[in-house]
């Protein structure tokens, strides 16, 4: 019976993905490449054909305004080209002139196009549909157009390609190399990249995987196969089965993270990244699903990337026991970095290109989506992604269609909800105002008054609530419904309250209350005036002039002050956040009530955290901590042993702004040490009677997982 179902399952879902394609048939390209290293050109010869029922909305298409063009021909007819106001060599298709013709039309196109790969291989070689390398229709929605292909791309031996797609034919002849890709599933462009890789390869079922490196390191290549084939094991029960016939780990000199359909493009240094295989790895491998399997529809909201997130990254946290800690991270995020002034809803999220988009797009979807499955529960929850998935395998889809999906499963009339968590900004920041206690009618009466105390106008949302009772050793866990600005709720116990507790496992997204988020990097990064303290007395001009340096590197972020201060110049400090720099910095004194409230050790030597001692020679700090009498602003102090691992810092530092605090090692510099504060949970709870309350981990979405070693 179980073989039988699952034949079922998966005839009903070729069926649904067959009907998706038939309703907008893609126009299919047969591509020669040929690169040329030595005169840094690529020769191109496409034959496009087009389905004659999408025709009429395609007048023209459009190539690379740095194309030489030898000849385009559509049904046979030469076709003439122009140099177009907006920056492209565009060529206009005649329309046939017979009525209900159905065979499809044909479109040939032989140029040239100057391309950066060169003989010395110092740079990866990457294009994509954005580069317009092979041509392309203009049109200004491109929602009913998608593309499939077979590429044959012609290098010299020493060069290997990689597209989408399924590899037909390799074969190395007269020192060239010929390698043929094929992708028969629907895609948004197609994509090249080329280097002098060493590869290896292994199937895994009927899925062919790759990993195309740029030294011969086959430990790292088996490494990332058996973590691929854990995670396309567990999204294909989870969702459905992978979806193409190949996946490939493709190293660029670039230190890039990029998900493409069928493989992966990662960075040199990104991919040598132990914690990479755990953390952004299954984010890529999880996208052929959601954003390469399911398109984004750009005019509503990308939607993808927290989702992935949300199925990768959080899920294999909660795990391991740590979802609530995770999703802690993602609310200091937003709380850091998003204001009234760079704040947007989610379906005007299009891709991140700083922190606050990144905790907005990323971090609030997450959290929306955690809310989801509070409401419909995990079994409806997935369910609905299945639905979501097989709906719109290969179409574009928004927060509406997933909407639809949540509502189909679930049976349940979900446009509020969607309407307020994706087409408002914002959200609430919670305070419990008051909680008494008292007795009626042989009952334990807990009565709390809740606020919303953000200035916008209230959110209604589940309030999750942990309560302590008399001789329980476990809470009771349950919710209210949140509807107003100030709202009092009752809730009847049998046995006496002794702690009460508001989200005890961080599962609503809200703004953090002030002194509930503990100090961290991200957070002086995120202030909105960020002043530099340099030091007068510092021996080392090197270190003097990059400590100048990182505090110009302050400019160029939003809000970030033009004032630049000396330590001996104070007379009083203005407000915001600080950055003092230097071991002997006047200000660092300031520091050492909250070095022994946090047991942090500082004496000639160097430093000891977590009863763990660095020297000051040859390591790098960074610490944050609140600035008293500044409310909502930090002081992060920073100490570096010599100039030359400044410019490090300045490049890495954005990456750990969840961090209390770092130590780093060498001019690199490495990183060695970090760590966070502990929370105090402020404004959230009120404890009747002093004790130690256990609250016991949540239940994984996902039972079980067993993570690829690393």
């Amino acid at each position: 019976m179980k073989r039988k179902f699952f034949f079922l399952f998966y005839f009903l879902f070729l069926i649904i993905a067959a009907s998706v394609f038939a309703s907008h048939p893609p126009v299919h390209h047969e591509l020669t490449v040929t690169l040329d290293p030595s005169q840094s050109i690529a020769k191109f010869y496409d034959v496009v054909t087009i389905p004659q029922n999408i025709i009429k909305p395609i007048t023209s298409f459009q190539l690379n305004k740095n194309s030489e063009i030898e000849r385009i021909e559509f049904s046979n007819s030469k076709v003439s080209t122009r140099k177009s106001a907006d920056g492209f060599l565009k060529f206009d298709l005649p329309q046939p002139s017979e009525e209900g013709l159905t065979v499809p039309l044909k479109l040939v196109c032989i140029y040239t196009l100057p391309i950066p790969v060169s003989d010395d291989n110092t740079e990866t070689f990457f294009i994509s549909g954005d580069d317009y390398f092979y041509p392309q229709p203009a049109m200004k929605d491109k929602k009913t157009y998608r593309v499939t292909f077979k590429i044959k791309i012609q290098t010299p031996a020493s060069l290997k390609a990689v597209s989408q797609g399924k590899k037909l034919k390799e074969i190395v002849e007269n020192g060239n190399r010929t390698v043929i890709w094929k992708e028969e599933k629907p895609q948004e462009e197609i994509l090249l990249v080329a280097d002098r890789y060493h590869e290896f390869s292994k199937h895994h079922g009927s899925i062919a995987l790759y990993a195309y490196l740029r030294a011969d390191d086959k430990t790292l290549a088996e490494k990332y196969f058996k973590a691929t084939e854990s995670y396309i094991d567990l999204y294909s029960k989870l969702i459905a089965p992978y979806p193409y016939k190949k996946f490939a780990l493709v190293e660029n000199s670039q230190q890039t993270g990029y998900g493409m359909p069928s493989f992966t493009l990662l960075g040199s240094r990104v991919i040598r990244f132990p914690f990479i295989l755990h953390t952004s790895y299954p984010h890529e491998i999880l996208h052929n699903w959601f954003g390469n399997g399911v398109y984004i529809d750009a005019n509503s909201g990308n939607w993808a990337e927290g989702l992935t997130s949300y199925l990768s990254d959080h899920i294999l946290s909660e795990q391991e026991g740590k979802g609530d800690r995770y999703r802690f991270q993602e609310l200091m995020k937003y709380t850091n970095y998003v204001n009234e002034m760079n704040d947007f809803p989610l379906a005007e999220f299009k891709g991140r290109d700083n922190m606050a988009s990144q905790a907005v797009g990323y971090g609030k979807t997450l959290m929306v989506l955690h809310m989801l499955r509070l409401e419909m529960g995990d079994t409806f929850f997935l369910q609905a992604l299945r639905d979501f998935y097989n709906q719109n395998q290969f179409h574009y889809a928004g927060f509406k269609e997933l909407r639809i999906s949540f509502e189909r499963t679930s049976k349940r009339d979900l446009k509020k909800f969607f309407n307020q968590w994706t087409l408002r900004k914002g959200g609430p920041q919670l305070q419990l105002t008051s909680a008494s206690k008292s007795k009626q009618n042989g009952q334990h009466l807990l009565k709390l008054e809740i606020r919303q105390t953000q200035s916008s106008p209230a959110f209604k949302l589940k309030l999750p609530i942990a309560a302590w009772l008399k001789d329980q050793e476990e809470p009771w866990l349950g919710s209210i419904d949140i509807v107003k600005k100030k709202q009092t709720s009752f809730l009847p116990f049998s046995a006496e309250p002794l702690k009460v507790l508001l989200d005890p496992y961080h599962e609503v997204f809200r703004r953090l209350n002030p002194e509930e988020a503990p100090p961290n990097i991200g957070k002086t990064y995120g202030s909105e005036t960020q002043i530099p303290i340099l030091p007068a007395n510092e021996s080392f001009s090197d270190l003097l002039n990059s400590y100048q340096q990182f505090a110009l590197s302050l400019k160029t972020a939003s809000r970030s002050s033009d004032i630049i201060l000396k330590d001996d110049t104070l007379i009083s400090v203005p407000a915001g956040s600080l950055w003092v720099f230097g071991k002997n910095n006047a200000l660092a004194r300031q520091l050492k009530d909250q070095f022994d409230q946090n047991d942090v050790k500082i004496n000639e030597k160097g430093v000891t955290l977590n009863n763990k001692k660095f020297q000051w020679e040859n390591h790098s700090f960074v610490l944050t901590f609140n600035r008293y009498g500044s409310k909502g602003n930090t002081i992060t102090w920073v100490v570096a042993p010599s100039g030359k691992s400044i410019p490090g810092l300045i490049r890495k530092l954005p990456h750990y702004g969840k961090y209390g605090y770092l130590v780093f090692k060498g001019d690199t510099p490495d990183n060695v040490a970090k760590g966070t504060w502990p929370s105090s949970g402020a404004g959230l709870y009120h404890v009747f009677k002093k004790g130690f309350y256990f609250l016991p981990s949540k239940i994984s979405l996902i039972k079980k997982i067993v993570a690829p070693n690393g």
